[in-house]
């Protein structure tokens, strides 16, 4: 069984057609790696994999749970199953700057009742740890830098404990000195088994850590392969086009 399944993928805004007929299976331990174009829907595919997007069609299964089947979604309870088994990492930090980052994460899994507040707060500081932010655990977001910042926010989506994490664009709006603490970090987690989809326009990451890249471009999937074959011998024009613009 594939830890996420998307078959037939549509999303519509108004007359612009977004996603178009998106099929995709990802295996555990995954790291798959989205590039194309600004406007190819990419990010819009991340946001419909956790509901932030309503999807127009299709279905949609987390780790063998449904979130909609032929664009009916689930029940508010199954739903919920669904995405607790994912987690997602913003391209902007979305820290509360009024809270310690220890209380940004323990904020969620309290809501959620996932334990006692002894017992969020040592996950938060082991959680911290694996960031390689420990010592930051009672600071306030202000006093962090970017970079800093998008590793909580990475940590924060470890709190869940979720089965697989999306990333959208998360150096993108970092400073070029900050990327690499935070590419990182991700490439820890990749060498830890998570399984992971990377919307991002690194392509060295892409290289390096993905095991498999996909091009999209107006909504639908042109392409895809392992990393090496990807882009030393790519097969469309459109492609080869795009990683001469990039590369």
């Amino acid at each position: 069984m594939a830890l996420l399944e998307i078959k037939g993928l549509k999303k519509n805004f108004g007359d612009l057609k977004v996603l178009k007929d998106v099929n995709m299976k990802i295996e555990e331990g995954e790291v798959l790696v989205l590039i194309g174009p600004s406007g190819s829907g990419k990010s819009t595919f991340l946001r419909s994999l956790i509901d932030l997007e309503t999807v127009d069609g299709g279905s949609i299964a987390i780790a063998g749970e449904s979130l909609c089947k032929d664009g009916v979604y689930v029940s508010k309870k199954e739903k919920a199953k669904a995405l607790s088994k994912a987690g997602m990492v913003f391209q902007h930090f979305n820290l509360f700057p009024h809270m310690s980052i220890r209380k940004n994460l323990m904020c969620a899994p309290l809501l959620n009742k996932q334990g006692t507040k002894e017992e969020i707060s040592k996950l938060a500081e082991s959680t911290l740890a694996k960031v390689g932010l420990l010592d930051k655990i009672d600071a306030m977001p202000s006093t962090l830098s970017g970079g800093q910042k998008q590793r909580v926010a990475i940590a924060r989506a470890l709190m869940r404990n979720p089965e697989i994490i999306l990333f959208d664009e998360p150096t993108s709006a970092l400073d070029p000195e900050m990327v690499g603490e935070v590419l990182e970090v991700m490439k820890d987690l990749a060498k830890g088994h998570m399984t992971m989809v990377v919307v991002t326009h690194e392509m060295g990451f892409a290289r390096e850590v993905g095991t498999r890249v996909i091009f999209m471009e107006k909504g639908s999937i042109i392409e895809e392969n392992e990393p090496n074959e990807f882009f030393e011998n790519p097969k469309s024009s459109r492609l080869k086009e795009f990683l001469n613009k990039v590369l």
